[in-house]
């Protein structure tokens, strides 16, 4: 990002940066930024809190009125990670191994009983936003615990929707269903903590486990494709502070 803010202010674009990353802004030096002390994937502070959020988008802005740059200036507010989580992030520690996974149709059944008992609060939470983020994948929340499991199970389903290949879908099919379960929890239990809400959905919900039993699959296959999923970070966010989730070859998220 603070690249292209470079890209888009020679060709006569005003830029400002919000950023997590300290470090970067300082090396690449974008000509406006703003540093927040947020965990990551929460470039608006407090969910549900437009008051807050207008807060930091009106600091941006300010930065505009700068003549001249590097402009870097901090966000007065911190919002602290809990216990070495980052919102979504996983702990390191917590992978599956396939022989842990045991029945796969089993663990579905849970997952789409999960899912349906959720319903009717995920569409009263649409009902109160105007709006939902699930819809991405372009298929029936019925549609996408079954579309994952096939992937557990070592399958490469075919899919349903023209033009994208099948990994690509599945990681839309899984942000699909965090954001399911995110609005509706947060709407229904009036949630808007992201280390609460990320530990439930990893540890302890089923649809979490079927997840956690999909990367399982991938780390410990020979399979090309399936390798894709966890070799490209696809689809579980991990923070780890002494090296790279074992089986892969990354150095980060």
């Amino acid at each position: 990002m603070c690249g292209l803010a470079h890209i888009f202010e020679s060709h006569g674009f005003s830029t400002v940066l919000v950023g997590f990353v300290r470090e970067h802004i300082e090396i690449i030096k974008p000509p406006r930024a703003l540093w927040l002390n947020f965990p990551m994937g929460r470039p608006m502070g407090k969910p549900n809190d437009p008051d807050y959020q207008k807060k930091i988008i009106r600091s941006a802005f300010e930065l505009l009125e700068k003549k001249a740059g590097p402009v870097l200036e901090d966000f007065p507010d911190i919002i602290p990670v809990k216990d070495g989580r980052m919102g979504y992030a996983l702990p390191v520690d917590l992978v599956m191994k396939v022989s842990e996974i045991g029945d796969v149709d089993s663990l579905l059944r849970e997952v789409q009983s999960e899912i349906s008992g959720m319903y009717q609060d995920y569409l009263l939470a649409k009902k109160f936003r105007g709006r939902t983020t699930v819809g991405s994948s372009e298929m029936e929340i019925k549609e996408l615990a079954p579309f994952v499991a096939s992937f557990v199970k070592g399958e490469k389903p075919n899919n349903p929707r023209k033009g994208v290949t099948a990994i690509p879908q599945l990681k839309l099919v899984v942000e699909d269903l965090n954001a399911y379960y995110t609005e509706t929890r947060m709407h229904r239990d009036d949630i808007d903590d992201f280390e609460v809400l990320g530990k439930w959905f990893w540890e302890e919900s089923k649809v979490g486990k079927l997840v956690l039993a999909l990367e399982a699959v991938s780390l410990e296959s020979n399979d090309k494709v399936l390798r894709q999923i966890v070799n490209m970070s696809l689809i579980t966010p991990r923070f780890w502070s002494e090296g790279p989730l074992p089986g892969t070859s990354a150095s980060g998220w």
